[in-house]
């Protein structure tokens, strides 16, 4: 009997142990039901989070496609591209209402939405107002709104409610995330009693195997959970990699925009999505170590698709820890920003290409603010040069007519003096002959000298009007007879030296150039009380230059006009430019003068 007590208290303490084993079970059991729990909200926490920040990523892509479509209709004027701003704020619609419906249970997140929602409601009302002016007042119009600041102060107001959305999501997914660690830190420490009260009643090896085949379980499930999550992910690429940086698991969205199918890629390291220069500047194991040092590495730059093509990423690494915090592996996930990239480099181009064209108008302003200044400059110097060329042709003509009449009245009265005087001589002489036969031989012989020394008279009067040798025998021989006679008059000694000339120049030329060697003779002669006078005549290429030097007193002449005061030089300027020449003169008190002249033989003879 006394053993019944005894097997009593056995079965007893048997019993209580079963329930205390069935006690610790159960509360296992419960702690395993929260922990379950805890581990679908966290992930419920970072599918939510995902989730608002790819729709906050969505409605910035449909912001810019509405901003692009307006902004190319405004420069294009084409209905098509409305469109484009059409599908833009339909898109950003959407995405703002479906926003709202995530951050519902969220207050404070919702009127951080509405305020989103208000502010991009100015903004694609200023942009229906520049599609407006484009449409009904032209680019001017649309201009004028796009270059006022209110465009940029809304784009700035936006870009701020964004960034605030994005980084609120990430400060409450770290905070949510913090809290779960917190909790299962919490739970670690009770299920170390549990199990180590466990292990004191019933057997601690099977106990610790049981937890460990119960861990491994669970976290079997929760990868599955992420398995399932990932792959509902198609705007996403969403990597599984080893501690190494292999790859372990490939969803739909890393396959669409990687394009590797998953059976290629398991097990490749993920540095192939690098590009060449990337490698070797060892950006890849750099990401690792940082995401694995820092909890968290993102980064934006070029990757390569399997086909070699490339695309701008936006990359984030995450590191995978155990319950101990070491490192199993990383998760990574990418988003291709191609399009939005080109968007910006299409409006950095578009404001380059402005800049550039605001800059060429400006330089073209200015070059044509100086043209007009030159060409009033010119027209003002030629206006004067006009004028002064007018009073010179007056001036000129009052001379010539002055020195034609003086001709005039010279030959007039040699004619008049000198032959008349002789041919009336002649007359008294003949007269005296015919009345008287006895002393008729000697009138006879003095009215025949008479008379010879007026022809010789009528012909050096005709010789000087125009000598016949300027007709008969060329330029040449004519100047050199004008020196002579010159020479023979003044008592100079002089030189003549005269290139060969190939043929007869044109007569204008011939006539222009003698008269203005005759001309210098002729001043030389009355003024210049030389004692030696040089003439050079020479063929220079398609000119032909005269100079006529002489050793006399000179005179002033220091500027380009100083020729008006002398009836003589101006016309021997006045004559070679009518022909295409110029003329030339070097003189100063006591130095002598030389006269230079050049006519084109070119122009002449063509």
């Amino acid at each position: 009997m006394n053993g019944f007590p005894a097997g009593r208290a056995r079965g007893d303490l048997t019993l209580a142990g079963f329930v205390a084993a069935a006690i610790v079970a159960l509360l296992l059991a419960g702690a395993l039901a929260w922990l379950s729990r805890q581990q679908e909200a966290a992930a419920a926490w970072v599918a939510h989070s995902q989730e608002v920040l790819a729709s906050l990523a969505r409605a910035r892509a449909a912001l810019l496609e509405a901003q692009g479509g307006a902004r190319a209709y405004v420069i294009s004027g084409r209905a098509e591209d409305v469109e484009g701003f059409a599908r833009g704020r339909a898109a950003l619609d959407a995405e703002v209402g479906r926003l709202r419906a995530l951050v519902a249970d969220n207050g404070s997140r919702q009127a951080q939405v509405d305020e989103l929602r208000g502010a991009l409601r100015e903004r694609v009302a200023t942009l229906e107002r520049t599609v407006d002016a484009r449409r009904e007042g032209g680019f001017d119009a649309a201009r004028a709104i796009v270059d006022s600041e209110l465009p940029r102060h809304e784009a700035a107001a936006v870009r701020n409610f964004f960034t605030r959305l994005e980084d609120e999501e990430q400060r409450l997914l770290r905070l949510r995330l913090a809290e779960h660690q917190s909790r299962l830190r919490g739970f670690r420490a009770s299920t170390a009693a549990i199990v180590a009260a466990l292990v004191a009643m019933l057997a601690f090896l099977y106990t610790r195997v049981r937890r460990r085949r119960t861990e491994q379980d669970r976290l079997l499930e929760a990868e599955q959970r992420f398995h399932r999550m990932t792959e509902s992910v198609v705007d996403y690429a969403i990597i599984m990699l080893d501690t190494a940086g292999r790859v372990v698991s490939w969803n739909a969205g890393a396959e669409r925009i990687k394009r590797y199918r998953e059976e290629e890629i398991v097990g490749r390291d993920f540095a192939c999505f690098y590009l060449p220069e990337d490698i070797a500047a060892g950006k890849p194991a750099h990401g690792l170590r940082t995401a694995s040092e820092q909890g968290h590495y993102e980064a934006e730059g070029w990757r390569v698709r399997r086909d070699g093509s490339r695309f701008w990423a936006r990359v984030s690494i995450a590191p995978l820890r155990d319950a101990q915090g070491a490192v199993r592996g990383f998760v990574k996930v990418t988003r291709d920003l191609t399009e939005r990239k080109a968007a910006e480099e299409a409006l950095l181009a578009e404001v380059r290409e402005r800049r550039r064209i605001d800059q060429q108008l400006h330089r073209l302003n200015e070059s044509l603010d100086r043209i007009v200044a030159d060409r009033t400059s010119e027209l003002r110097e030629t206006n004067a040069g006009l004028v002064d060329a007018k009073q010179r042709l007056e001036q000129l003509s009052l001379r010539f007519i002055t020195a034609q009449e003086d001709e005039r009245r010279r030959v007039a009265r040699e004619l008049h003096e000198e032959i008349g005087q002789a041919l009336g001589a002649i007359r008294l002489r003949l007269g005296v002959a015919l009345n008287d036969e006895a002393r008729r031989a000697r009138p006879l012989e003095e009215s025949a000298a008479i008379a010879d020394e007026a022809i010789a008279r009528i012909r050096s009067l005709a010789v000087n009007l125009r000598p016949p040798m300027l007709d008969d025998l060329g330029l040449a021989d004519a100047l050199q007879w004008a020196l002579g006679q010159q020479s023979k008059a003044a008592g100079w000694t002089s030189a003549m030296r005269a290139d060969e000339l190939p043929q007869r120049l044109p007569p204008d030329i011939e006539t222009a150039c003698f008269r203005i060697g005759q001309e210098a003779l002729i001043n030389a002669a009355r003024h210049a009380n030389a004692r030696h006078v040089e003439v050079t005549l020479q063929s220079a290429g398609p000119e032909l230059r005269l100079t006529v030097a002489d050793d006399g007193d000179g005179f002033e002449f220091d500027r380009p006009d100083g020729a008006r005061g002398y009836v003589g030089l101006l016309a021997m300027s006045e004559r070679a430019s009518l022909v295409g020449g110029r003329l030339d003169i070097e003189s100063a008190p006591g130095k002598g003068t030389r006269v230079r002249a050049s006519f084109p033989l070119v122009a002449a003879g063509g």
